[in-house]
C-alpha cells in the first residue's frame, strides 16, 4: 500500500539579529519559513505552496509578523525622547498657568528643570514663546500628550514628571489648590493613583 499526504515544513532561510519587543533588547532571530510538502511514505518529497513566513526570537520564542524585522529601535528611540521632553515642557508650563500668574522664578525653575532632566539648554524667550502657544490655544491637549507615555514610562519616569511640576509649583513659595488640582490630574493621566502622587510630593 502507498501511503501519501502532504504537511507542512518549516525551514530557517535567514537569521539575524533584531530588536525583541518582548525581551526588549537587540536578540539573534531566525526567519521561518513554511511550505506545504507533498509526502510519500511521512518523507517529504515535492515541494507545494508556500504556508507563509514569520520571525522566532532565539532567546524568548516569541514569534513576529516579517515587518518587525524593519523596526528602527534607535529612531522608536528618539522619537519617544523627544515626546518626553515636549510632555515635560507642557506639563511645567500648564502648571505655571494654573494659578493664573507667571512668576519669574518659575521660569526660571522650569528652564534649570528642563536642563537637568534632558540636557538641553533652552533660552526664557524662547520658554516664554511656548507659554504664549500654549496661553493662545485652547485646545491644547496635555491629557493626551500624557497617557501616550502611559503605558511606556516606569515609575520613575511618572515621578520624575510629577517633581518637575511641583518645583516649578513651588517656585514661588505657594502651592495654590489650582496646583494641587492640576498636579494630580497629571498624576492620573500618566496612570497613578492619587496615593502615588502624594507619596511622590511628600517625598519630594
Amino acid at each position: 500500500m502507498i501511503i501519501f499526504g502532504t504537511r507542512g515544513v518549516t525551514t530557517t532561510p535567514d537569521k539575524g539579529e533584531f530588536h525583541c519587543p518582548t525581551c526588549n533588547s537587540n536578540q539573534p532571530y531566525g526567519l521561518k519559513r513554511v511550505r506545504r510538502f507533498f509526502t510519500l511514505y511521512f518523507i517529504p518529497v515535492i515541494p507545494l505552496d508556500s504556508l507563509g513566513e514569520y520571525v522566532e526570537c532565539s532567546s524568548c520564542k516569541d514569534t513576529y509578523k516579517t515587518n518587525i524585522l524593519d523596526y528602527n529601535s534607535a529612531a522608536s528611540s528618539e522619537e519617544f525622547e523627544a515626546e518626553y521632553h515636549s510632555a515635560i515642557k507642557k506639563v511645567m508650563i500648564h502648571i505655571l498657568l494654573a494659578d493664573g500668574v507667571i512668576d519669574d522664578a518659575e521660569i526660571e525653575t522650569s528652564i534649570d528643570i528642563y536642563k537637568k532632566i534632558t540636557g538641553t539648554e533652552i533660552t526664557a524667550a524662547s520658554f516664554r514663546n511656548e507659554i504664549d502657544v500654549i496661553q493662545a490655544n485652547k485646545q491644547e491637549n496635555l491629557s493626551g500628550c500624557l497617557h501616550n507615555l502611559q503605558g511606556v514610562l516606569n515609575d520613575e519616569g511618572k515621578e520624575l514628571v510629577i517633581k518637575a511640576a511641583l518645583y516649578v509649583a513651588l517656585a514661588d513659595g505657594e502651592f495654590q489648590q489650582e496646583e494641587q488640582e492640576l498636579l494630580g490630574k497629571i498624576g492620573s493621566d500618566l496612570g497613578m493613583t492619587n496615593a502615588h502622587v502624594q507619596g511622590v510630593v511628600s517625598s519630594a
